[in-house]
């Protein structure tokens, strides 16, 4: 009896201890069916977050807010120069700069020219039926401002603007009583004029010179006039002195006198103003002469520049007269 009380009371304390121990074990136990609840939907909210953030493109680290982005110097750190103190306000950062464009040199300069002047006949021939062309000569002195590739050329010429003597006849004239005999006794004209003159570099000492002025010039000198006999004159021998010519009809004396010397003939003939007629011709100064006449300059060329103070041009063009001639000019002082 005592035995079996023994084996009962053991089974007693193994099921007690085997209880105590499972309601132990069910009070340590997590609520697992919550917790997996709760992180499938944290992994989902995550994911979502993750796909709507910026992907940065290859071999480009992501950059922090405020950090210098590519090719921009990094701000200085505490305690190197330029480096804000502590408490001390951040400069705001300055304007951008806008690098100053420079100014072309200003120089000054003289010169001399010289130039050939012609007027040829197809030229006259636009106003006039019968003329006698100019070949002829003038120089000048000019004064020179430039600055890059434009000039400013204030010029004083003197220019010889004598034709040969000859008969003349305006367009439409009657060569039988409207031809003239006409003298030029130093014609010559003192100009002043102003032309603006731009370049064009082809290399650094040759460049194509271009431009136009204008101006005035004082007329110098003599012109004299007498008519041609009435009748002696058609247009067939306008430029033929021996039937052409002022000597009366029938007078061989006269005639021989004036086909030796034609200007000593008209300076022992009639001089008086007023009276010269086709029927009875007179020498005598012309007096619709302008004493100042406008200056027209028109001038094309090119200029050897052959060191920083002296150049040489050469040009053509118009001045009151076709011209072409060469020049050099001396730069003495630049700014």
């Amino acid at each position: 009896m005592s035995r079996w009380a023994a084996l009962s009371a053991s089974v007693l304390l193994v099921l007690t201890f085997g209880a105590t121990a499972h309601a132990q074990l069910e009070r340590q136990k997590p609520d697992l069916s919550f917790d997996l609840d709760d992180a499938l939907r944290l992994q989902l909210a995550q994911g979502q977050q993750a796909d709507d953030e910026p992907v940065p493109p290859a071999g480009e680290e992501p950059t922090q807010p405020g950090a210098p982005g590519p090719g921009e110097p990094a701000a200085p750190g505490p305690g190197e120069p330029g480096a804000p103190q502590p408490g001390e306000p951040i400069p705001p950062p300055a304007p951008p700069t806008v690098a100053a464009k420079p100014k072309g040199d200003v120089s000054y300069g003289g010169g001399l020219h010289v130039r050939g002047l012609f007027v040829p006949t197809w030229f006259l021939n636009m106003f006039l039926d019968a003329s006698t062309p100019l070949n002829s000569a003038g120089i000048g002195a000019e004064f020179v401002r430039r600055k890059g590739n434009f000039d400013i050329v204030a010029t004083m010429n003197f220019g010889f603007y004598s034709p040969e003597d000859g008969n003349y006849l305006g367009n439409g004239k009657n060569p039988a009583d409207d031809t003239d005999y006409i003298q030029f006794r130093n014609l010559n004209v003192l100009a002043f004029d102003v032309a603006f003159i731009g370049h064009h570099y082809f290399l650094p000492w040759l460049s194509l010179i271009y431009g136009a002025g204008l101006g005035l010039g004082i007329v110098l000198g003599d012109i004299y006039r007498i008519s041609n006999y009435f009748g002696k004159c058609s247009h067939d021998n306008l430029d033929d002195f021996g039937q052409c010519n002022p000597v009366a009809p029938g007078d061989t004396g006269s005639q021989q006198r004036w086909n030796e010397d034609r200007d000593r003939w008209l300076a022992d003939g009639c001089h008086q103003d007023g009276k010269d007629s086709p029927m009875a011709p007179c020498q005598f100064r012309e007096g619709d002469v302008w004493p100042v006449v406008p200056i027209v300059h028109l001038l094309l060329g090119v200029n050897f520049k052959i060191n920083e103070q002296f150049s040489v041009r050469v040009d053509g063009g118009f001045h009151n007269a076709f011209y072409f001639g060469v020049g050099g000019h001396y730069f003495f002082y630049t700014h």
